[in-house]
């Protein structure tokens, strides 16, 4: 009886430790070369936040935000037309793709507070 108890707890130990693995993953950006338009990159909405709230990326980069809240948010430009999406529910995504060098600010018109900023190199 007591090697099963041991077997129980090194299990359960080992079910924790990959489950705690899993949780603190972190999200890898792709890059390629500048031009290279297959490129895409995520931004996730959540916590009514940005994650990441600045993203440095080649031109040609496609940038992907999706609505992890379960609130409405919408991604505008500060400045300009550049960046102007539709209110996004949760799950829903709005693209895209970055073609010219420059830094875009942007903002949720819904949240003045949530910014975020997009570098192209």
């Amino acid at each position: 009886m007591a090697i099963d108890n041991k077997l129980i707890i090194v299990v359960g130990f080992l079910v924790m430790i990959v489950l705690i693995s899993g949780c603190s993953a972190e999200k890898q950006v792709q890059t390629a070369p500048s031009g290279d338009s297959s490129v895409k990159v995520d931004v996730d909405i959540s916590g009514f936040a940005f994650n990441p709230a600045t993203l440095t990326v080649p031109k040609g980069t496609a940038v992907v935000w999706e609505n992890s809240d379960s609130v409405k948010h919408t991604i505008v430009s500060d400045a300009g037309t550049e960046i102007n999406s539709a209110a996004l529910s949760k799950g829903q995504t709005y693209s895209h793709t970055f073609n010219t060098a420059g830094t875009y600010n942007y903002y949720c018109s819904l949240h003045p507070a949530m910014i975020g900023k997009i570098i192209i190199n």
